[in-house]
Formats: C-alpha cells, structure tokens, sequence
C-alpha cells in the first residue's frame, strides 16, 4: 500500500512538472523578445535624437526680445570678466552681469560647466538648479565639489573607484590634524580631503538602494577590456562592445600586441623614468602606423611617467612627416593623468620597465595600479604595448606581470572565413580551442545531430566578435546560432548570465543571425522535437536562399 502511495505522489509529480514545462514552452522565447527589445531599443534612439535636435531648433523662436537683449549682453559681459585681466573689471560690470546671471539660467534647461570654472559663470544660490550631475567623481576632490552641490536640490555622482584619484597637495599629517582642530574626528573622517574623493564620499553615504552599477562596457575590444575586467573590476563587467565601429589597422584581428623592446631606463632628474630605446620603438611605430599604412583611425601614446612623455613629443616633432601625420589622427601624447575621462581608436602604451629602474619608479607603479587600469582602457580597437616584456614578466608588478601573460595567451578571437574553420564531417563532436567550456549536452545534441543525418553540419565554437557559440548553422546567406543551456543558469539566481545573454542575443541579431536556444531539459525529454526544429530551419533556409 505504501508504494502504491508513493508512487501515485510520483506520478503527481511527474504531471506537475509537465504542465510547468508546458507553459515555459508556451512562452515567448528570448530571442524574439531580445529582437523586439532592439527595435524598441532602435526607435527610442531614433525618436530621442528627433526630439533633442527639434527642441534645439525651436528653443530660440521661443525667446522674447526681451530674453534675446538679456541673453547677448550677458554674453558680452560674461567674455570680458572671464577673460584676460578680467578680475579688475568694474565692479559695476560685475554687478550687472550677476543680476544678468540669473535671468539668462532660466532660459535654458542644462548648463555644463567644470567643477573649478563655475565660480562667475553661474548664479551662486542655494537650489538654484533641480540636479547636478558630476561625473569622472573619483578624481574630484570633496571641497571643489560643494559649491556645485550647494546650488543644486539633488545630485548624481557618477566615478569609477578603480581609475585616478585626485591629487592632494594636503598631506595625511596635516588633514589629521585639521581633523582634531574643528572636532570632526567622530563626525566627519569620510570628509577626508587627502584621501577622499567626492565619490567616495557618495558612496559612503548613499543608500543601498541609489547605488547603480553601470556594467555593460561598450568601448574596447574585448582582449583589451577582458584583462581588467578580471583584475580590477572582478568579472562584473558586461562586454557589449560593437565590433564594426573599431577602427582597427587593416589586417589586425587582435585588440591587444605587445611588441617586446628590451631597453633601458634610466632617471633622468630627481624622479621619474625614461627609456630612450623604447621610445624610438614607440615613434618608429607610430611612423609605420601613421605614415607608411596610412592609418585613419585616432591614436595616443600614453605612458606613466612625465619624462618619457616629453622625451616622445621631442621626438615626434623632429619627423615632419609624423608631425604632419599627427593632425590627421588627432594624435595624443601624453601621461595617464591627461589620459583620464579620454580614448582613441589605437593605443601605444610605453611602459618604460627596462634593466635600470630604480626602486623608487618600481614602488610609484607598484602603489598605483589605477594608472595602469586606466592607461589600458583607453583603446578602442586595438591596444599596442611597446616594452621589455621579459622586465615586465620579473618586475614584481603584479598586474603588470599578470598582463604581459595574459598579451601571451589571449585568443585571437575573430570571425575566420566559414571554409577555414573545421566544419563536422563524422558524428563525434569535432577539437575545439577551449574544449573546457564544451558540455556534456553539447557533445550528446552534437552526436544526435550527426545520427539524424542533418545536414550541412554545424561548426562547433565558432567565434563572433568576442562571442564563441556553441553551433553555427550556414545555409547560402543564412546563418543560425545554436545555444544549449541549463544547470548553470538555474544555479545562477541573480540572472547575470541571462544578462550577458540578452547583450550577446542582441548583437547576433544585428549582424544578420537566427538564434535558437535549447534549454537541456529539452534536449533531455523532448530529443526528436529540438532536431527537427534545425532540420526544419535547415530546409527553409535552404529553399529561401
């Protein structure tokens, strides 16, 4: 009687499951909701820019003669106290420009301005404006932040904790004992100005719930962005990079070369480092990039220390041709520190680590490990290390170590040509390049695909862009994306890996595929259905082309 019990309850069980599976069946499939989702995606975008550049357009009819006088003579006012000498200017003049000031605020909806150049140029009330936003947070210092913050009701602090801090001229002894001074030592340590940024402090007092991770990364290539992704940001980055706006040297399918130069680094001052090998590696290959392949694209060269620097820009100027060369794509040399907040299309990074750094340089790179994160991530399309790579492999760096191995063994991830890839010709599943991220399900579906007799085969782990997937179908123009999914997205309850799904679902059905997405319990109770589904696409495809 009691395994009569039982396995009536089984039995129940067995329905109940059934039903579930059904009406997840019934459902609408990722794919079609990631499609629609991009041309709802396409036609906000579309309608957004009509509605700014409309409200541009229409925002001066709309101005009264009287507003137009206000406007152009605070215009006028404005250049001359701004300008040279202009803290001698009438203090009449002044006055009539404040009074101006905030007549002509109201007018508009949106001012932009730098935290040091509001000071005369917006009015100085409390709530003035509705919000301000300040961003590149993590290099602002608290005290140039507060007058903005006074003149605004509400605030958004937008930064990155792991690129460049402001830089104090206060040391930790003094702010300390400013701290014990004006008793803010219970109260106020987060107010800190030598090791504090606004953001910092943002984040130390904001509620949980108006914190907003900003984590799909849409400028590098993703061999470029993947290391710091890992290093620096532990993995929660989404790469979302679109692959046809890089503009990579013809014949360059790697984001990121290091191009091993051994040199020597010597200090050329009191401080600093500078390796005059390395930089005639840098400019011989700014040369071949600029002048000899006649590169289109935008290029920097961004090194950690001021020396090298200089001792580039002095270099590049004694080439007429790269002098010339340099306009054309928007060249920029520079330190990491004027390389914040900006970004080219091709990256040389002079490390400058050679035989010869003293102790001092090696402790500077050591301690800032920002510099390198944000020196890194500069490139879109393509970073070009030129360095000793042996010295950076012995430096005791530890990410910088870690990055001369990861330039090692990245993978070249690109879309080779269909005929040189190894299409499956047998039933076995065929030898991939990273056979660790195979499953079990994929080899099994793989086999019964070949026992079906479906033809053409798919291609297994065939890489798009930075994506690898699972089984490519081609028939004539057609191309179908084959993903099989289950334990690991069941397991994973934040729904990150359905996140990073939608990105990938998302730029597949841009350039031009079919996705379809077996989940394993399919595969598993509903076999001949999920083979037939290809063989069904197969057919079609094959009768449309």
């Amino acid at each position: 009687m009691a395994k009569c019990h039982s396995k009536f309850e089984a039995a129940k069980e067995v329905v109940v499951y059934q039903k579930a599976l059904e009406q997840l069946r019934q459902g609408e499939p990722f794919e079609k909701i990631a499609s629609a989702r991009k041309t709802i995606s396409e036609e906000i975008a579309t309608n957004s820019a009509q509605l700014w550049t409309d409200w541009v357009q229409l925002a001066p009819s709309r101005l009264t003669p009287d507003q137009r006088k206000d406007l152009a003579d605070y215009t006028a006012l404005l250049q001359v106290i701004t300008g040279q000498n202009g803290q001698v200017i009438n203090q009449q003049v002044r006055n009539r420009a404040r009074t101006l000031q905030t007549k002509v605020s109201r007018l508009f909806s949106c001012w932009a301005v730098t935290s040091l150049a509001a000071k005369g140029k917006l009015p100085f009330e409390g709530a003035h404006f509705d919000l301000v936003v300040i961003d590149e947070a993590s290099q602002c210092d608290i005290a140039s932040a507060l007058p903005l913050l006074f003149r605004a009701k509400r605030s958004v602090i937008i930064g990155d904790p792991m690129q460049l801090r402001h830089i104090s001229a206060l040391s930790h002894h003094k702010d300390t004992e400013l701290l014990v001074k004006y008793g803010l030592v219970e109260t106020r340590p987060a107010w800190m100005y030598s090791v504090k940024s606004l953001f910092d402090l943002a984040a130390g007092i904001a509620d949980h719930s108006q914190i907003i991770n900003l984590r799909d990364h849409h400028r590098s290539h993703a061999d470029i962005i993947e290391f710091s992704n890992h290093h620096f940001y532990d993995g929660k980055l989404r790469v979302a990079t679109r692959y046809d706006r890089l503009k990579r040297p013809r014949g360059q399918n790697a984001g990121v070369i290091w191009q091993d130069v051994p040199g020597r680094t010597i200090r050329p001052g009191a401080s600093g480092a500078q390796n005059q090998i390395e930089a005639e590696a840098v400019v011989g290959a700014l040369y071949d990039l600029l002048v000899t392949r006649q590169y289109e694209g935008t290029v920097g060269v961004v090194t950690p220390f001021r020396a090298q620097e200089q001792l580039l820009q002095k270099m590049i100027a004694q080439s007429e041709q790269l002098s010339n060369a340099a306009l054309r794509s928007e060249l920029l040399v520079d330190t990491v520190h004027g390389f914040q907040g900006d970004e080219r299309d091709v990256i040389l990074f002079s490390p400058v680590v050679s035989e010869g750094m003293t102790d001092g340089a090696l402790r500077f790179l050591r301690n800032n490990g920002n510099l390198f994160n944000v020196a890194i991530t500069r490139a879109r399309g393509l970073l070009h290390v030129v360095g000793d790579r042996g010295a950076a492999l012995a430096s005791g760096i530890e990410y910088l170590s870690k990055f001369a191995t990861h330039v090692q063994t990245v993978g070249v991830r690109r879309m080779t040509p269909i005929e040189e890839q190894p299409s499956g010709t047998g039933p076995d599943y065929p030898a991939v390049a990273h056979p660790e991220r195979v499953s079990d399900w994929e080899r099994f579906f793989y086999r019964e695909l070949s026992k079906a007799n479906v033809r053409p085969m798919p291609i297994a782990q065939f890489s798009v862009e930075q994506y690898d997937l699972d089984l490519a179908f081609f028939v004539g123009d057609f191309k179908l994306n084959v993903e099989i999914d289950g334990e690991r997205y069941h397991r994973n309850w934040t729904g990150e890996l359905c996140l990073r799904d939608q990105l990938r679902n998302l730029r597949l059905i841009e350039l031009g595929w079919e996705v379809k997405r077996f989940w394993v319990y399919e595969i598993r109770d509903r076999l001949p259905d999920c083979v037939n589904d290809v063989q069904e696409w197969i057919t079609t495809a094959d009768l449309t082309s």
